[in-house]
Parts: structure tokens; sequence; C-alpha cells
């Protein structure tokens, strides 16, 4: 599908941890959508770590259901574990979800999201929200798994939020192969590819 562009790129500056730059990409979509299996093909395509889901850790360990306030928690951590990540990337910070997703859970469940989400959302920037969808992948359930039947929903909720932030960001579906080319397609037309990377 065809990339989205914004037309507020200072919402786009490159930024990592410290003095370092780096291409910030977050991968985004509903549950089963093949972000998870995405983000680990990226690692190992790029050689670099990936900001893996913090939400899952923290559910399994949590003893009871959850309410909003975990909902903020599992934010600040996964935010909390994209500083740490970084400080081991070289070029790129490839991320299984981000606040994106913590908004979306809030509002789906609880009806709003709380406002340190919506502004880390709108404020913290990305070079690219990676939107994966879920058709040709089966749903697999888990015990933390939610929304069998409401994944188009899930994605359409997904897209509008990015939509109305002004969110630079493309929509995937296919292989695992079949998306990173299409995602080396548009960073190297948006020159954030490494030469020797843009070489190949």
């Amino acid at each position: 599908m065809e990339e989205k562009t914004v037309t507020n790129d200072s919402q786009l500056s490159r930024n990592g941890s410290g003095d370092k730059k780096l291409v910030k990409l977050a991968l985004v979509g509903p549950e089963c959508s093949g972000k998870t299996t995405l983000a680990k093909a990226l690692s190992e395509e790029w050689n670099e770590p990936f900001v893996e889901e913090y939400a899952r850790e923290y559910l399994e360990s949590l003893g009871r259901n959850y309410n909003q306030d975990d909902i903020l928690d599992i934010a600040k951590g996964q935010l909390e574990r994209e500083y740490q990540v970084a400080e081991q990337c070289n070029h790129f910070l490839i991320c299984d979800t981000n606040t994106l997703v913590s908004k979306v859970w809030a509002e789906v469940r609880f009806g709003r999201a709380q406002n340190w989400i919506e502004r880390q959302f709108l404020e913290k920037p990305y070079q690219l929200y990676i939107l994966c969808g879920h058709k040709g992948i089966e749903w697999e359930y888990d015990d933390l798994r939610e929304n069998p039947d409401d994944r188009q929903e899930l994605y359409d909720h997904y897209r509008k939020a990015l939509i109305r932030a002004g969110k630079r960001y493309i929509e995937l579906e296919g292989t695992t192969e079949e998306r990173i080319q299409k995602i080396k397609k548009v960073l190297k037309r948006q020159r954030l590819l490494p030469r020797e990377v843009a070489a190949q």
C-alpha cells in the first residue's frame, strides 16, 4: 500500500539516546498481525536489537485482572525499555509496539487513554510507523489475547489515530519478506538507510 506522509517534518527529526542519531521505527497493529515476527526479522536483517513488548511480561506477573492504571504503567515501561535498547543500537531502533498501542488498548477497553499516553504518542518522534495488517495470519489463542473477532476494527482504529495525529506511516500485508522489502523501499526513498543497506 502507499506511504502516507505528513506535512510537519519537525515531528520526524532523527533522535536517539544522548548524541546518538537513530532511525526509530514503531511496529503497531492489532493482535496476531505479525508485529513481533517482523521485529525479529528486521533485527536479524540489520543486526540490531529490537525493543520487545513490555505488556506481556507485565501482565504475566500481575496475578489479577488489569485495570486502566496498569495500561499506563505498561506504556511507561515500554518507553523506558526503548531508552535502554537505544544504548545498544547503531542506526535503527526497532520497536515492537509503542505508546500508540497503549493508547488504542485503553480507548477500546476503557473508553479513553490517560493524558500521559496521549501526550507521549503525539510528541515522541518516530521516523516511520509500520501498521501491520492481519490478512492471511491466523489468530492464535493465548491467555493474554482478547480480540479474535475485532482485528479489522482495531486496525481501522490504529489507522485513524495515525491520520489524526499526522504521523508518517505505511500499511503492510503479505509475507515477512515482502514486508521487509516494502520497508526498505520506503526508507531508501526517505534516505534513512545506511549506505551499505541502501546499496543492496
